[in-house]
């Protein structure tokens, strides 16, 4: 097969989410189906750092008028006729229009989560108005949907009156360095680099209210209030951009003397502190799929995350659990897991490190390359 995939995310110099998928996915493809041909589609110039497979073909295309999105209506309809694909792949969310005379290669669509088409983070964001105008019609076009949780899927149905057998449900993975554990001493050097020698909780935020990171700060105010000679600080990463907001939160909570904000990190930098940490903490009220509650876990540290969307299928039996929107209910639960956690989580580790090593990358590009063949069965 010609696979075409949607990889503006990944040539982005420090990519997540979105980014990430599409990189693990196509390294997975490498060896998964060599005999394929992966046309990667981009906007951004070339970034020499992301390596790919001798049967992968980076395709550099933009169109002036980002804000409209006039690269993938206008541009990307013509390019997939043009290269005479077999199937395409949206991995944002989105597609391109079908032609009705022309209508194209087969296309699959993945569907992280639906968030941003109700959700009121970032109404003003560009890409989340265009959206909001197309997933009706993404969800219409599609041949099949994947998306990453079984919360996902049940919204998407719901929110889109979707026929369930037209989804398909493929888990993202665990990062391969985070399924191999961290290396010795890996732990203890990020509490003393990090975290000056001490205990710490490690949480990785975002500027996004959704993701909670101010609320967070509240309650730990709060926990710390609660017991002054805690000694434990909250680790927070992913925020670097507003960490000058979060400062201020922080000091307002009383809690800056309790907080550091750490910035961009490495695969390493994140395994050691995910392995050096007492727990982690993801406090965001909605995801589709709650990747850092399953890194956490299978590096054999536990966590503390919120009771909504998908987190609970992402840590199961394993985790702790608190409303996101309560912050009584933060408190409480930071402040008894403090207490008890650790040493309860203890005799379920390696039980819980198996639990989360079972989401492998090679297992979701089997399900996405599965879905390739069925679309195209289905042309």
């Amino acid at each position: 097969m010609r696979i075409g995939i949607d990889a503006r995310e990944a040539f982005r110099a420090e990519p997540r989410g979105i980014g990430l998928y599409v990189r693990h996915l196509t390294r997975e493809f490498a060896a998964l189906a060599p005999d394929d041909e992966f046309v990667l589609y981009h906007q951004l110039p070339d970034l020499p750092s992301y390596v790919v497979a001798p049967n992968m073909r980076k395709v550099h295309t933009d169109m002036r008028g980002g804000r409209w999105h006039t690269w993938e209506r206008l541009q990307m309809p013509w390019r997939l006729r043009r290269d005479r694909l077999d199937v395409y792949h949206g991995t944002y969310n989105t597609l391109p229009p079908r032609w009705r005379l022309w209508p194209g290669p087969p296309l699959v669509v993945t569907l992280h989560d639906v968030m941003v088409t109700y959700w009121p983070d970032d109404s003003g964001d560009p890409f989340v108005r265009y959206a909001r105008q197309v997933t009706d019609r993404v969800v219409r076009d599609a041949a099949l949907i994947l998306t990453v949780s079984e919360w996902s899927r049940r919204d998407i149905c719901e929110r889109f009156d979707c026929d369930p057998g037209k989804i398909r449900l493929t888990y993202n993975g665990l990062h391969p360095e985070i399924l191999a554990g961290a290396p010795p001493g890996a732990g203890e050097h990020a509490r003393a680099t990090q975290a000056e020698g001490r205990p710490y909780l490690f949480a990785i935020g975002a500027g996004l209210e959704r993701k909670n990171t101010g609320r967070l700060i509240e309650a730990w105010g709060q926990v710390v209030a609660r017991q002054p000679d805690l000694p434990h600080l909250l680790l927070i990463s992913g925020v670097s951009k507003h960490a000058d907001r979060f400062r201020e939160r922080a000091a307002a909570a009383g809690a800056l003397e309790h907080v550091r904000f750490l910035p961009y990190l490495s695969q390493a930098e994140l395994i050691g502190l995910y392995a050096g940490a007492e727990m982690t903490v993801y406090p965001s009220q909605i995801e589709g799929w709650g990747l850092p509650v399953g890194e956490s876990l299978a590096l054999g540290t536990p966590v503390v995350t919120s009771n909504t969307s998908a987190m609970p299928e992402a840590g199961g039996d394993f985790a702790r659990y608190f409303d996101p929107h309560s912050l009584e209910s933060m408190v409480d639960v930071l402040t008894e897991a403090i207490a008890s956690y650790p040493a309860e989580f203890a005799p379920r580790r390696d039980e819980a490190i198996a639990f989360a090593r079972q989401f492998t990358w090679r297992r979701c590009a089997e399900e996405v390359h599965t879905a390739y063949l069925e679309a195209t069965s289905r042309r």
